[in-house]
């Protein structure tokens, strides 16, 4: 019977140092990280939605929001929706940007270009909610809000 020889210690310290690193270097580069003029025009685009949607606004909520995502839900739909979800949460207290990231590819989706922004929202009656806003690329350059989830 053969014995296994195990890693020496300073072995496996160097393979774990060595695979940190790699997914230091790979992991940024899978999740892409918008470039600062798309990071500046869409949290602008983000902005000026939530502010809609802050101040009850619905319908020019849905204005702002994508061709594609008109096509799934109506204006009254979106309106009745929003104002469901808002009226259970009551109106923003504190909302805190967590992540920005970038994607040209993506299932399930039309082709093009899209940022997913998270927040931590707190509400008058909901101490803690996370906000998703997908925001897709238009053919005029512009971004515009192709969804938005609570949970």
């Amino acid at each position: 019977m053969k014995k296994v020889q195990l890693l020496s210690r300073n072995t496996r310290i160097h393979l774990f140092l060595i695979f940190t690193s790699l997914l230091l270097i790979i992991v940024p580069v899978l999740n892409k990280t918008p470039t600062q003029e798309v990071t500046e025009k869409s949290v602008i685009a983000a902005a000026q939605f939530l502010f809609l949607v802050d101040t009850e606004e619905y319908a020019k909520s849905w204005e702002s929001t994508s061709e594609h995502l008109k096509m799934m839900l109506t204006q009254k739909a979106w309106n009745e929706q929003i104002a469901k979800i808002r009226s259970f949460l009551g109106p923003i207290v504190e909302r805190i940007h967590q992540d920005i990231s970038y994607t040209d590819s993506a299932t399930g989706v039309p082709a093009g270009e899209y940022v997913v922004m998270t927040f931590i929202s707190r509400f008058e009656l909901r101490e803690r909610v996370i906000e998703t806003i997908t925001l897709m690329l238009d053919s005029n350059d512009q971004w515009q809000v192709a969804g938005y989830f609570l949970r």
